[in-house]
């Protein structure tokens, strides 16, 4: 009779030993965490932003590095270098200063013709353009591209939210 019972007691204890594998396919206990979703970060509500655009038109391409801090405020203070050219715009104040030889040196410039109007658009327009579309962006893809109305190809990417811009970064001295 204990014969019967050992004999019981080392299958009962086999059999879970055979379930406990076979329900955990031989790994150990570490179950696979799920991962934290990487928040989106949203241009709408940005402070500062940076990035580069490269902008085609009739076949050549442009690009334009920009830099904003207090991009949604009264204080708006905007920094663009393409080609060789760089300028700073300081749009609370409505003063702008323009660079020749890649920001080495700069010299007061014309707002109102650097920044631009509804009826002759220039660099101002062109940064509402892509921050109002940046606005579609997910906020995790490297670049956001789409088509401006005036046809041209524009590719946005190197985008930064709410980094820190150097305050040499808006320096014309």
């Amino acid at each position: 009779m204990y014969i019967i019972v050992a004999v019981l007691v080392v299958v009962i204890i086999i059999a879970g030993a055979a379930a406990y594998v076979l329900s955990n396919n031989g790994s150990s206990n570490n179950a696979t965490p799920t991962p934290t979703p990487v928040p989106s970060v949203s241009v709408a509500s940005a402070t500062n932003l940076t990035f580069s655009a490269n902008v085609t038109s009739q076949g050549v391409t442009i690009e334009y590095k920009w830099k904003g801090q207090d991009i949604h405020s009264g204080n708006l203070t905007l920094r663009l270098d393409f080609s060789t050219y760089a300028y700073i715009f300081n749009a609370s104040a409505q003063k702008s200063w323009a660079s020749t030889n890649s920001g080495a040196t700069f010299k007061a410039s014309t707002f109102l013709t650097d920044w631009g109007t509804t009826k002759v658009p220039a660099f101002g327009n062109q940064w509402a353009d892509y921050v109002d579309n940046l606005a579609h962006w997910d906020g995790k893809s490297a670049t956001y591209s789409y088509t401006d109305t005036a046809g041209e190809a524009i590719v946005i990417f190197n985008i930064v939210v709410n980094s820190a811009i150097p305050a040499s970064t808006f320096t014309v001295a």
